[in-house]
């Protein structure tokens, strides 16, 4: 069944708007900072509602912000779609480490330390950004077997951006997963030939329920802040 706006279809489908207008801690959302200087809170002069991501002034600080419980999981016929407004000025150059997505079992380093990326294993897609990188980088995960593209799309700035990510079920077995920033479906950085815009396969078989996720992780001596303004999501039920 695919997600709709038309309200007679509301009773099949449920979502997720979070403006950050108030953030209660393990209520809806659960912050992981366990590193020192590490920090994740609302942001007290946040017009319209923002959370603030901050890391200590130390390589390899992070912090997360996920869904306390796992609200998802990728099944035929069942589409989900998620979208996340953030900002981040990197404090130097090119040393921040951000990700937005979909993963199951969220704990500190699902942003492995020194720019490596997302967790070697997990379920979920996700869109991110690695210390040393510029771009945007789209990967969805089963288990061990990821499918990764680099994207052509720049990371970070001054102005906010807009991340989605649409899992489409196209089978019992696989599901299509295309990523989008600022309403522009990603294209790969090798422009493959006759199929520029990413479209991955992710295989539907030993999934396991996923959260949200939203974090950052420092990727030298200086801390990083990641803005979130929102976070919205909706899947068939």
């Amino acid at each position: 069944m695919k997600l709709s706006r038309n309200t007679s279809l509301l009773p099949d489908q449920f979502e997720i708007a979070d403006d950050f207008l108030d953030y209660i801690d393990l209520d809806m959302w659960t912050k992981i900072d366990a590193d020192a200087g590490a920090s994740t809170a609302q942001d007290a002069d946040g017009v319209g509602g923002l959370i603030l991501l901050t890391t200590g002034a130390t390589d390899n600080n992070e912090c997360y912000l996920h869904t306390t419980n796992e609200l998802f999981k990728v099944v035929a016929d069942k589409e989900i779609d998620i979208e996340c407004r953030l900002q981040f000025t990197e404090a130097n150059t090119d040393d921040a480490n951000v990700i937005f997505g979909l993963m199951d079992a969220v704990a500190a380093n699902h942003l492995i330390d020194d720019g490596a990326g997302p967790v070697a294993t997990y379920d979920g897609a996700v869109l991110y950004k690695v210390d040393g990188g510029t771009v945007w980088v789209a990967e969805s995960s089963n288990a061990g077997t990821q499918v990764t593209n680099t994207t052509k799309t720049t990371a970070g700035g001054t102005a906010y951006q807009t991340l989605r990510i649409r899992i489409t079920p196209r089978d019992a077995t696989d599901a299509d997963v295309t990523f989008f920033v600022d309403g522009q479906q990603c294209e790969d950085t090798n422009q493959n030939a006759g199929q520029p815009f990413i479209t991955q396969t992710l295989t539907l078989s030993g999934l396991a329920e996923m959260a949200l996720v939203v974090g950052a992780k420092a990727g030298g001596a200086n801390s990083e802040v990641v803005t979130v303004d929102y976070i919205r999501a909706a899947a068939v039920r």
